[in-house]
């Protein structure tokens, strides 16, 4: 019996303590150590005993496992696993920190077996009570935080008022002297009334703190009467009688099941807190028997889409429960469907999937959602609040709503377009169209909003030929940086059809030029005339010829860069090519120049091989006016990879434009070289060396060019070198270059070094000498946009004109910069540089700081006029000898109108140029106009005003008319001619065939009383049939649709009947009929109705009125083709509507809201934490 008593006494507080809460593993080892030594060390005969305390104990042990409270459970465990050490009376208690509690008399209060039982039903009278506040608590939860503080202050009062009460109770039924009793003293009520009336408590965050500090209190207390009542149950088991002193008698058996029942009614009573824990996740929230959690909730939604959320619930109380969940989305969202959640188990969970739609006009900031979970009265028992960031929507829509299907020449093109602004932010559009918008071009649209936007196109009523006109309007949003585009297409037919050319020709142009040159002390001016041939001479097109005959001879023609030509080019099938006449051969980079003269060369391709041979003798320039011939020979591995080699022989030339090149008449001899090219991917190699063998030195020249691609890495490099005395068109000569590219992301890196002195032979009348110069440099360059780059670049340089005088020789290093902005209507760019330059033609060396600055900007007005300029501004000391800085200031300005495709003009002035362009011609004026005149007379002036390379102060104007007639000479008959007879028809003789007109190939002609009408001289092939649909009775359409086709027979007329019929009317109305109250759902839309041979759309209004007029007579299916307001619909069912000839149909069409599916992308998705 000592033992079981001092076993009962170890599992008593930890009963006491399950109000306070533990986990369930927790207490299942604690119950399963307390079995393990109760079974060890109880005696046979205290085994009874023992059983029944720790059954009881199990169920408690079990039914507190749902306890949220981890500090009760820790004093609890704490507690118990010393209690539990305890195996015998020997075993000091000393070690239990708790302070020892000695009961005196006059503290002693008896508690008989029906006191007991009436604290019970006092404690639960109390606990009706708290439950009403509980609710009330609950109902409050949503009002703002200085409320939520009022009912704290006031529960706590409660809480008070509460514990007094339940202390006076068990004070009045207190008795000091009884024989069935166990002793209590008056701290012991105090403290376990306290911990059964905070626990019965709702709890706040103040009240927590506040149930915490009695917790510990309540497990002190609860552990230090533990340790006295083993003590008094050691003392007292053991005496085999009852003990008279103090009024304590020893317990029974009996008398331990009636203390643990009367333990068991009290905590009964106990309601657990539905505050929720600081340990719950943020994921959840209810009642403690009830949590919600969302499994799958985003980061980031989109609107104008569907989604679906899975909720789990879970019943974390010990009963079955019939519950429901009651989502209350934000306004205009749409639930789709929601699973049913029903019978929910004890300690069961369910998932419930939630379809919304989250509206387009939803803002795009966070939106609060809450889901509820309410029982089978209806009643709300837990709630959740969810958090939905919507993301920024930026779509648009936009589509062709109507365009004009067919019209004649002359008549205007129609088309609407709508735009609709699906996103949630207003944005700002730019329209853009090369037909004409009516209204303006930029506009602001609203979220969840339209507009309708009007094109216009005028046709030309000259077409000749039927042609397909396309309208497409253009919007850019500002806003997203995103241009959409939607198109629409018009047939347009012709007022006259042009008679097929019945020859196949060889196009021909014929010219007469004027040329005017005026320097500032003379004149010279030239008539020539030029007729030009290009095409194919044969209608398998493989044999090609060009032609160029220009005359007559004269000398003055050389000042305009043009002389007389005679030249020929003939191409067959691209594998011969001959070449005879006026021609210039340039064979290779490292031979010689092209020597335009009179001559030959020809090309044959034979499989793999290129064999060309050439002679070309100059007849017009004294520079290089020796012989040029040769032959070379090319090998295509590959279309990517070929080698080729070359042997030209020529005589050397008077001094040319380089004055590094001495002349060298008495020189003659050959140039061997050897070329490689390679173009691939990412890899280009064009590689020449070459060998000159004269009569007086033997030299060599080299040349490569490689470019290598690597990732976002490029190589580019290029390398030419040229003996003292080589004989091509480089002499002494040396340049290369390197440049390391890289590019990532928007950032570009360049480096690289340039070193150039190069001389070659060249004509003194049309060319100048090159600067030679060297280069360092290092670019960095940043892309804001597709339209605007930056671009920052240091460099060291060196730069030597090489005319006589010199103008310029200079070392300098400096930073130049440039921005550059492209947009729809505006661009410029903004560029310059500062440098420390010396001057190395002055005798004094001292650097000085110079800077340039330069501004372009192109304004385009309209699609027909755009207008350009810009301004320079150089403060330099590079120039001249004096070595002082000077400011050099130009501007240029320039603009360029087209009227239409026959007629425009272009014109550009420089008020000057850079010193460093001096071996450039310069245009200081340039202006064009050019009129085509039917197509085939095309006028054309040109005015330049320059100054040629390398000359100064002596600028020349130029004048230059041109008049060209374009023709075809005929070359072989390709078409016959037939004719049509036709007829009009018709069922209802009230219908009047006269007078109705047809045209055809540009003709028109009228019906006859009897509907007969005939065509001649129509061109072979298929031909097209109008009718004038005026000139039709009103209310009368043809049956067929319009232009006629027609296959015209040579020599034979082709029978045309037309039937003429009145045409039929549908009206009709959308309408719900499911519905009984009035409507006021947005019924616009597009309807189309369609058969085999016609179509016809016209729009419902917000009633769903609608009405098709001039249709043909026949049966039709009804579709509605898209909705125009924010409602779903669509028919009911499919609708098949006939109308007759003359007839009006009225009819109502059944329409219901559409179905919308929600589809699960990811079918292998995970649920669950």
């Amino acid at each position: 019996m000592k033992t079981a008593a001092k076993f009962l006494y170890t599992l008593i507080p930890l009963y006491i303590g399950c109000g306070m809460g533990i986990q369930s593993d927790e207490l299942d080892a604690v119950a399963t150590k307390s079995d393990t030594i109760a079974s060890t060390n109880i005696p046979e005969s205290a085994q009874p005993a023992a059983a029944t305390a720790k059954t009881y104990i199990k169920s408690e042990i079990k039914t507190v496992a749902n306890s949220n409270s981890e500090s009760k459970a820790k004093a609890l465990t704490e507690n118990s696993s010393t209690l539990i050490k305890i195996k015998s009376p020997e075993d000091k208690l000393s070690d239990i920190t708790t302070p020892k509690v000695h009961s005196k008399k006059n503290e002693v209060k008896t508690f008989t077996q029906k006191e007991i039982e009436m604290m019970a039903n006092t404690l639960a009278a109390f606990k009706n009570e708290n439950r009403k506040t509980e609710t009330n608590t609950s109902t409050t939860s949503v009002i703002k935080s200085v409320t939520k503080k009022k009912i704290l202050e006031k529960n706590l009062k409660l809480a008070e008022v509460n514990q007094a009460k339940v202390i006076a109770a068990l004070t009045e039924t207190v008795q000091k002297q009884s024989n069935e009793s166990k002793i209590f003293t008056q701290k012991e009520v105090e403290a376990m009334t306290l911990a059964l009336t905070v626990t019965n408590k709702p709890e706040s965050k103040l009240v927590t703190k506040t149930r915490q500090a009695s917790a510990k209190s309540v497990a002190a207390t609860v552990k230090t009467t533990a340790i006295n009542d083993v003590k008094i149950a050691e003392s007292k088991i053991s005496e085999t009688k009852p003990a008279a002193q103090n009024g304590v008698k020893a317990f029974t058996k009996n008398e331990i099941e009636a203390i643990a029942a009367a333990l068991t009614s009290s905590k009964n009573t106990i309601t657990k807190p539905t505050v929720k824990s600081k340990n719950n996740r943020p994921d959840e929230t209810g009642i403690e028997q009830i949590k919600i959690r969302i499994l799958n909730l985003q980061e980031n939604y989109k609107t104008n889409k569907s989604y679906t959320l899975i909720v789990e619930i879970e019943n974390e109380e010990n009963k079955t429960t019939n519950l429901k969940i009651d989502p209350e989305l934000p306004p205009k969202w749409t639930i789709i469907s929601i699973t049913e959640l029903g019978i929910l188990e004890p300690f069961q969970k369910k998932m419930i999937l939630v379809s919304f739609i989250i509206p387009s006009e939803n803002p795009a900031v966070e939106t609060v959602a809450s889901f509820h979970v309410k029982n089978a009265a209806g009643n709300k028992i837990a709630s959740k609040e969810v958090a939905f960031s919507i993301d920024k929507n930026l779509d648009l829509e936009i589509y062709n709503v109507y365009t004009t299907s067919k019209l004649q020449a002359g008549e205007i093109i129609t088309a609407k377009y709508e735009i609709k602004n699906k996103g949630n932010v207003e944005q700002e559009l730019i329209l853009s169209s090369k037909n004409t918008v009516k209204g303006e071009k930029t506009i602001k649209l609203g979220p969840n909003s339209s507009i309708t936007i009007e094109l216009s196109q005028a046709t030309d009523p000259k077409y000749y030929d039927f042609i397909t006109i396309g309208t497409f309007l253009n919007v850019t949003s500002s806003t997203s940086g995103k241009t959409y585009k939607a198109y629409g297409s018009t047939s347009v037919f012709p007022s006259k059809l042009k008679q097929t050319d019945a020859f196949f020709r060889y196009p021909l142009r014929f010219s007469i030029n004027y040329n005017s040159n005026t320097f500032q002390d003379k004149n010279y001016s030239a008539i020539s005339g030029e007729l030009i041939g290009d095409g194919f001479l044969d209608l398998k097109k493989k044999n090609y010829l060009n032609f160029i005959i220009r005359a007559p001879q004269q000398q003055n023609l050389q000042n305009f860069g043009i002389t007389d030509q005679y030249s020929l080019i003939y191409n067959y099938n691209n594998s011969t090519i001959v070449y005879l006449g006026d021609h210039g051969h340039y064979i290779n980079r490292l031979g010689f120049d092209s020597r335009f003269g009179m001559g030959f060369r020809v090309d044959q391709n034979i499989k793999k091989w290129t064999l060309t041979a050439f002679y070309s003798k100059p007849r017009l320039y004294t520079f290089n006016s020796e012989a040029l011939f040769g032959f070379k020979s090319v090998y295509r591995f590959k279309k990517s990879m070929l080698l080729g080699i070359a042997v030209e022989s020529s005589k050397g030339s008077i001094i040319g434009a380089s004055k590094n090149i001495e002349a060298n008449l008495d020189e003659k001899g050959q140039i061997a070289t050897s070329n490689f090219e390679l173009r691939s991917k990412n890899t280009f190699v064009n590689a020449e060396s070459s060998l000159s063998v004269t009569n007086k030195f033997t030299d060599h020249a080299h040349f490569l060019n490689l470019v290598q691609k690597v990732q976002n890495l490029t190589y580019a490099g290029s390398f030419t070198f040229s003996g003292k005395n080589y004989f091509g068109i480089i002499r002494n000569s040396v340049e290369y270059s390197n440049s390391l590219f890289y590019k990532i992301n928007k950032f570009d890196f360049l480096v690289g070094q340039t070193l150039s002195q190069v001389n070659k032979r060249l004509n003194p009348l049309f060319f100048a000498a090159e600067p030679y110069f060297e280069n360092y440099y290092a670019r960095i360059g940043y892309r804001f946009s597709p339209r605007s780059s930056i671009n920052l670049l240091i460099d060291k340089r060196v730069r030597e004109d090489q005319l006589e005088p010199k103008s310029y020789f200079y070392k300098e290093s400096g930073i130049d910069y440039r921005y550059v902005y492209g947009g729809r209507l505006f661009s410029f760019g903004l560029s310059g540089r500062i440098a420390e330059t010396q001057n190395l033609l002055s005798e004094d060396l001292q650097d000085r700081i110079t800077y340039s600055h330069n501004l372009d900007a192109t304004y385009r007005f309209s699609n027909h006029l755009t207008v350009r300029g810009g301004v320079n501004h150089n403060y330099s000391n590079r120039y001249g000898i004096s070595n002082f800085n000077e400011n050099y200031f130009t501007y240029n300005m320039g603009l360029d109108y087209n009227f239409n495709r026959n007629f425009r003009i272009n014109s550009t002035f420089n008020s000057g140029f850079s010193p460093e362009d001096n071996y450039l011609r310069r245009d200081f004026i340039n202006a064009m106009m050019m009129l085509t005149i039917a197509k085939n007379h095309l006028f054309e002036l040109r005015v330049n005003y320059f100054e040629n390379p390398g000359s100064t102060n002596r600028k020349e104007l130029l004048a230059f008319g041109t008049y060209t007639y374009t023709f075809g000479a005929p070359l072989k008959r390709v078409l016959e001619q037939g004719g049509v007879s036709g007829l009009i028809q018709v069922d209802d003789k009230s219908i009047a065939v006269k007078g109705i007109k047809i045209i055809a190939v540009g003709k028109s002609i009228v019906t006859n009383e009897k509907g007969i009408f005939e065509f001649n001289n129509l061109p072979l092939g298929n031909n097209y049939i109008l009718m004038d649909e005026s000139t039709l009775p009103f209310g009368v359409i043809p049956i067929a649709r319009t232009p006629f086709q027609v296959l015209v027979e040579k020599d034979k007329k082709v029978e045309l009947n037309i039937l003429l019929v009145r045409a039929g009317t549908i009206i009709g109305t959308f309408g719900f009929p499911s519905l009984t109250k009035p409507i006021t759902i947005n019924l616009e839309g597009y309807i189309k109705i369609e058969n085999e041979h016609f179509n016809y759309t016209v729009e419902s209004n917000a009633k769903g009125f609608f009405k098709f007029q001039n249709i043909v007579p026949g049966t039709y299916k009804l579709t509605l083709i898209r909705y125009k307001g924010d409602q779903f619909f669509e028919l009911d069912k499919e609708i098949q509507i006939t109308v007759g000839a003359g007839e009006k149909n009225v009819i109502d069409v059944p329409v219901k809201g559409k179905e919308r599916k929600v589809q699960f992308k990811n079918k292998n998705f995970k649920i669950g934490g």
